[in-house]
């Protein structure tokens, strides 16, 4: 069959039938049984015949439908990237409220954005200059160029006086991560330091950039948090110790209680080597930490933690939004700094899709058991200074102060800075193939570009929320409360717990609707 017919098959598959016939006889032909990366002529069919699904007026999802054909031709469960596809994320039903008139233009950068975590009970703090983080995005996940390019951005940032708080993701941090300070290699060998720089050498040649100058590779001026998580991703213990922070991972938004997966495809041998696995075979992250089984356990990891980086290093539990009362019940127990919780849209390189689809709370939704569970702790303890870190579709100013008033301290944002570096939303992040060169090896990536591109989401995003807290009057994004916002549809209200701009609330909405049927109905005989 030649992909140059498609159009043909698409004008006259006109019914879902003949498109699940088409998709699977055109796999088989270009697969057999075997599974392999989708080409960008298979992803530009797959697109076209949604395309023209929606222009026809299917109300099924044709890619659940291409998925199904998928399974029987390989025998497999599909895997899918980035976040879940929400019918309704409650964002767009909530406004912010409260503006002040103002009769002349106001300068808003005194605004307050910043993010302290820490000092609950470690010795040191991690305060950054705007209220959202990178999130975790490992390399293996995004290539080596997406890496740097994320580098470059957040250590110019740090010289224009913003600061912007790193995730290492899952999968180890790279050499200039661990070694970006003159204190992190005080004590190397030699030899060490040898090895280091072979490494990092090896790994730039490898994407085509060995003409990056060393020395500028080898400055971190931001801070940096690295995981723990359930796979234990590293080789080298300063990892641990040269980092800001330390992410206990214990689940996360698209996979809640699956764990973590890097197909095989993507476990080259540099990116093997910088985990300690074996190269071209899928690195799998148990669903669980293997000593970690209960709330004892928890507390027993975070002090082994604490002991291991002298009480000074502020250590977070991230977990994906589930049973998320009694989670949070549990890490404000634990003697973390912080908790981190992913909401269902949270994304991922690579998860099964039923998982990533069904399993898990929304990130507005799960922000109302989260505020009670840490009010409820607080009745019996002193405040002290515990922070609430929220992830899963939040990339703009609007969606990070709307997560703020409702009760967090800060955010994690991933596919916003995808975005920022030509990211054109594909989602075919697990296959190794990417139009744009970050998460796969189609294309090269344009570093120097995509720095700037971070660079500038990252200082206009800062602007926008300033001007946010500014317009209300408020001389920090975090004086922003739920009483600033207003819904526009029942069930966000009853998801978030808003009241609508009238001052009434979902109880008294669905009392009036009754009222009015029982009126209706008293009209009508009262018995029909």
């Amino acid at each position: 069959m030649s992909f140059q017919a498609n159009t043909q098959y698409i004008n006259y598959g006109r019914n879902w039938l003949s498109l699940v016939i088409i998709t699977n006889e055109y796999i088989r032909h270009e697969f057999g049984i075997k599974r392999m990366p989708l080409s960008k002529d298979i992803m530009n069919f797959r697109w076209n015949m949604e395309k023209t699904a929606k222009e026809i007026g299917h109300a099924t999802s044709l890619k659940n439908l291409l998925l199904d054909a998928q399974k029987a031709v390989e025998g497999n469960v599909p895997y899918a990237s980035l976040g879940a596809h929400v019918p309704n994320d409650y964002f767009p039903d909530i406004r912010i409220k409260n503006a002040k008139l103002n009769s002349i233009q106001q300068d808003n950068s005194d605004i307050d954005t910043s993010l302290t975590i820490g000092g609950r009970y470690s010795k040191n703090i991690i305060k950054t200059d705007v209220p959202f983080s990178v999130g975790a995005m490992s390399y293996g996940s995004v290539k080596l160029p997406a890496k740097i390019a994320l580098h470059f951005a957040l250590n110019r940032l740090a010289e224009n006086g913003i600061r912007v708080l790193m995730n290492t993701g899952e999968g180890g941090a790279l050499p200039w991560e661990v070694y970006g300070s003159e204190k992190s290699r005080e004590h190397l060998s030699k030899s060490h330091w040898d090895s280091i720089l072979q490494y990092t050498d090896r790994l730039l040649k490898d994407s085509n950039l060995d003409g990056i100058d060393m020395d500028k590779l080898f400055q971190r001026k931001y801070p940096l948090v690295v995981q723990y998580a359930s796979g234990r991703f590293w080789k080298d213990p300063s990892y641990l110790l040269n980092a800001d922070g330390i992410e206990i991972k214990i689940g996360q938004g698209a996979k809640i209680g699956h764990g973590g997966l890097l197909p095989g495809s993507k476990v080259t041998e540099l990116v093997a080597e910088n985990r300690g696995i074996l190269p071209n075979k899928p690195a799998h992250s148990p669903s669980r930490h293997l000593d970690i089984l209960g709330p004892e356990d928890l507390v027993a990891k975070v002090l082994e933690l604490r002991e291991l980086t002298n009480w000074e290093m502020p250590i977070i539990v991230k977990v994906g939004a589930s049973r998320i009362y009694d989670d949070m019940e549990i890490i404000l127990k634990s003697y973390a700094d912080a908790a981190t919780v992913d909401g269902l849209a949270g994304g991922t390189g690579a998860a099964p899709f039923e998982v990533r689809e069904d399993i898990g709370i929304n990130t507005i939704a799960s922000l109302f058991p989260i505020r009670n569970a840490i009010a409820d702790y607080y009745k019996t303890h002193d405040n002290d200074g515990f922070k609430l870190l929220m992830n899963g579709g939040i990339w703009d100013s609007e969606r990070v102060a709307k997560v703020l008033a409702l009760g967090a301290d800060g955010v994690g944002i991933g596919t916003g800075f995808l975005l920022a570096m030509g990211c054109t939303l594909i989602q075919e992040c697990h296959t190794d193939i990417c139009p744009a060169g970050i998460t796969g090896s189609h294309e090269k990536l344009d570093v120097e570009n995509s720095a700037d591109g971070i660079f500038n989401y990252i200082k206009t995003t800062k602007t926008e929320l300033e001007n946010i807290a500014g317009s209300l009057g408020r001389k920090s994004i975090h004086d922003m409360n739920p009483d600033d916002l207003v819904v526009s549809d029942l069930l966000t209200s009853i998801i978030s717990k808003l009241k609508f701009l009238d001052g009434t609330d979902y109880v008294s909405k669905i009392k009036q609707r009754i009222e009015n049927a029982m009126a209706v109905l008293n009209l009508q005989g009262g018995n029909s």
